[in-house]
């Protein structure tokens, strides 16, 4: 009989249960565990993930639980087996006697040149040579690649055991220069040059795991990984970020109490990827921690790089919300060739509405995931082409003036948000701007 999923664990001294902290910033599932904060178990899915393949892809926005989701694989393939009690994957997972050798590589931090971007695989690399006990002074002058390379052949020689091999934000170093094709590109062929030696590895390697914000394409920077497993929009992996209703009424039982459910559901739900639909974590927590309905989640990173994207492609938001976009196009990854619709979605702007069969192939309708990113993503496309000219208080203002049908204070008021076009557009199709500028006020 299959015992029933453990959603959370709260950790209890004599028999008390101890008060229970919000995780708003803590990607790690050790300090999570240890330092009584909600968790909502994940693991089952992890536990499926282990049986099924090796190597894996996930695409989901930031700040979503992807790093938390890396950590837990973290401790789950290093043995730390007290860390799991209560969790789903305690009682099945088989291989508690066993302490796989883990490398972590994260390009959470920057990473805005190839230069950099080695340095920060080669530093992570070297503590890795280190917990394994090998000498750092036999990889020195090794590019990340052979690094890379040696140090699984090494570690798996030395233990007897398969390494495994987790990478989180694989394309950060390419997001955070968007706006510059010529150093995207650089970056680009950096991360293929190190990521196209994995698959070379495959006997060292007992479990692959990839994370970012951008679907993978086998074309470009993974062209020589292409036995890459894409779990993202995989209706059985639906949920494994994200919290789905369920979990908020059995996790957060206790914080519920007294709450508009059907006000948090329009603020924070909505985030669909062929499962059921999930809540933005941060958010949720966010709103829990203050009992303040804001912009939590969209607040935490401002994504420069997109509405860089807008501002230079005039993209009209009004036109690609509803629109479709085809299957295909979602794991298009090109900076020569972005396409938007593709872009909010993986960046969390936008969700999948619906899935479409159709005689030449699979398209999805997309949608604003909830109310907070349809209030927060104008505002912030605003305020960004304007320099904070155009701010909530000049919406305020054209709303009430049209309430109280006051056309010439709306004029006025529209008047001193159209002076906040750029000067540099006038040396251009001023025309053309004023208009896209126009279209999004």
């Amino acid at each position: 009989m299959t015992k029933p999923l453990a959603l959370a664990a709260p950790l209890t001294f004599d028999n008390n249960e101890i008060y229970m902290r919000f995780p708003t910033s803590t990607p790690s599932f050790k300090s999570l565990r240890k330092n009584n904060f909600y968790y909502v178990d994940k693991t089952r899915y992890l536990y499926n993930l282990t049986e099924e393949e090796n190597y894996f892809f996930l695409s989901r926005p930031r700040r979503f639980g992807k790093s938390l989701l890396v950590s837990t694989l973290h401790y789950l393939f290093e043995g730390e087996k007290e860390l799991f009690k209560g969790l789903y994957i305690y009682d099945h997972w088989d291989d508690w006697g066993k302490k796989y050798p883990v490398i972590k590589i994260s390009f959470g931090g920057d990473c805005y040149t190839p230069k950099l971007i080695e340095e920060t695989i080669i530093t992570q690399l070297k503590r890795a040579v280190k917990k394994a006990g090998l000498k750092v002074s036999d990889y020195k002058g090794l590019s990340p690649s052979n690094y890379l390379r040696d140090i699984l052949g090494d570690w798996h020689l030395k233990t007897d055991q398969q390494v495994v091999l987790l990478i989180d934000e694989y394309d950060k170093p390419i997001l955070d220069v968007l706006d510059d094709k010529k150093a995207a590109a650089a970056n680009e062929k950096c991360l293929r040059g190190f990521y196209s030696v994995i698959k070379d590895c495959y006997d060292d390697l007992r479990f692959v795991f990839f994370t970012g914000i951008t679907m993978f394409s086998k074309t470009t920077m993974f062209s020589g990984l292409n036995n890459l497993v894409d779990i993202s929009l995989r209706p059985e992996y639906g949920a494994i970020c994200g919290y789905t209703d369920k979990e908020l009424d059995e996790i957060f039982a206790k914080e519920m109490i007294g709450l508009d459910r059907d006000k948090i559901r329009r603020w924070y739900n909505g985030y669909n990827w062929l499962g059921e639909k999930v809540y933005n974590p941060l958010s949720v927590m966010g709103y829990f921690k203050t009992k303040k309905f804001k912009g939590w989640w969209y607040r935490s990173s401002v994504p420069k790089y997109l509405y860089s994207f807008i501002k230079d492609k005039q993209v009209s938001i009004k036109d690609v919300v509803h629109g479709v976009i085809d299957e295909d196009q979602f794991s298009i990854f090109d900076p020569e060739d972005l396409k938007i619709e593709a872009l909010l979605f993986q960046s969390g702007y936008l969700t999948i509405d619906q899935k479409m069969e159709e005689n030449d192939g699979t398209g999805f309708c997309l949608k604003y995931p909830n109310f907070e990113v349809q209030k927060y993503l104008t505002k912030g496309i605003l305020a960004h082409i304007t320099d904070g000219k155009v701010t909530a208080g000049d919406s305020k203002k054209l709303v009430s003036s049209l309430a109280k049908n006051n056309f010439k204070g709306f004029a006025v008021t529209l008047n001193a948000c159209l002076t906040g076009i750029p000067y540099q557009w006038h040396k251009y199709d001023l025309a053309s701007y004023e208009a896209w500028y126009a279209s999004l006020l």
